[in-house]
């Protein structure tokens, strides 16, 4: 049935699967109606072979699936499965899972440790540099899953359950379906609150966090404001650092501000390494060895030729050519620049010197 090219396709796999001889399209939909209604517990271990958690419902605290028929391909997971989403099997068959039903099952899944996570500010190469591991044979990339950031910031949940939460939700997005041996996880910005959880369960991970110059991230969010870099997101578990009586811009420098302290934290425990989005262009041209060596592996030549023709696409967009956008210096007033500069220069540079 993943393979159906046709709605008659499919309902005619569906009555030969169903042995249901007179079987049609009215009848499959209320049968599968039906089925879609109710919650399923599986068999967890062989139920994500084939299935994978494309988002939670917070509501219910449960977990919505789509096929897992082909390998992550796109710049964010979400995209991947919106792809997935449309597919015949996914449009009439759509399982639902509780979290709680799943979590005794946790210890029955092949276990997995991700090679590399990668936390960033935003806007600071990020998705240029998953890109870049997704061009690696057999490397996995899970980009900015809102399933886990959702399911770690619901208050239902304990502070207690969180790490098998965490665990399990790794193991089933992140599972080896199509032939990977790798996985790099890239995490979304604010999921950096949330460092010591992540050390505390992957501590073979090796921990990547990148940056950027303030006024460049700044600039960006100027353009097209982030989830996390809005007044009302959602997303702070501590409280939201973009205070409703702040300007926009002194908001979205309040919520850097945090993000950077964060990642001071992160690095004073020894197990991260800081990059910035100008020496990771700059190895990415002169070294890219050193890239790859933050997975144990060595760079083919045809690797690094998908890596130099990636690298002139845009990442978020590969169908397109790189185009610089516009700087600070565009963006924002000599004024806005200083205040920047002032309240942010300087945990910049100190982040520089410790990367």
């Amino acid at each position: 049935m993943q393979h159906s090219g046709s709605v008659d396709d499919f309902v005619r796999q569906m009555a030969q699967y169903l042995d249901w001889p007179d079987l049609n399209l009215d009848l499959m939909q209320s049968f599968l109606q039906q089925q879609n209604s109710s919650v399923l517990v599986p068999d967890l271990e062989l139920f994500s072979q084939f299935w994978q958690p494309a988002d939670y419902r917070k509501k219910d605290q449960a977990l919505i699936w789509v096929p897992a028929l082909d390998p992550l391909k796109q710049p964010f997971y979400k995209e991947d499965m919106l792809i997935q989403k449309g597919k015949l099997l996914a449009v009439f068959i759509r399982p639902v899972t509780l979290v709680k039903d799943l979590l005794p099952q946790s210890n029955n899944l092949a276990d997995l440790c991700p090679d590399l996570i990668i936390f960033h500010w935003s806007r600071c190469g990020s998705t240029l540099l998953g890109g870049l591991y997704r061009q690696l044979s057999a490397v996995k990339l899970l980009s900015e899953s809102m399933l886990i950031s959702d399911m770690l910031l619901d208050s239902f949940w304990s502070e207690e359950a969180k790490p098998q939460l965490l665990k399990l939700a790794v193991l089933l997005q992140g599972r080896f379906r199509h032939g990977e041996t790798q996985l790099v996880l890239k995490l979304n910005s604010w999921d950096l609150q949330q460092w010591p959880l992540w050390l505390q369960q992957f501590p073979d991970a090796r921990i990547l966090c990148l940056g950027r110059q303030p006024e460049a991230i700044l600039a960006s969010h100027q353009r097209m404001s982030g989830l996390h870099m809005v007044a009302v997101n959602g997303v702070w578990q501590a409280g939201n650092p973009y205070d409703l009586s702040l300007s926009p811009l002194q908001g979205r420098i309040a919520v850097l501000r945090l993000l950077m302290c964060y990642t001071e934290q992160l690095l004073g425990t020894g197990k991260a390494e800081f990059l910035d989005y100008r020496q990771l262009k700059q190895v990415l041209q002169q070294n890219p060895q050193q890239l790859v060596s933050f997975l144990s592996r060595e760079l083919t030549e045809a690797e690094q030729q998908r890596w130099h023709t990636f690298s002139l696409r845009d990442a978020k967009q590969p169908e397109l050519i790189f185009q610089a956008s516009q700087s600070p210096q565009q963006i924002f007033t000599t004024e806005e620049l200083q205040q920047i500069h002032n309240e942010l220069g300087v945990e910049y540079q100190a982040l520089l010197q410790r990367g």
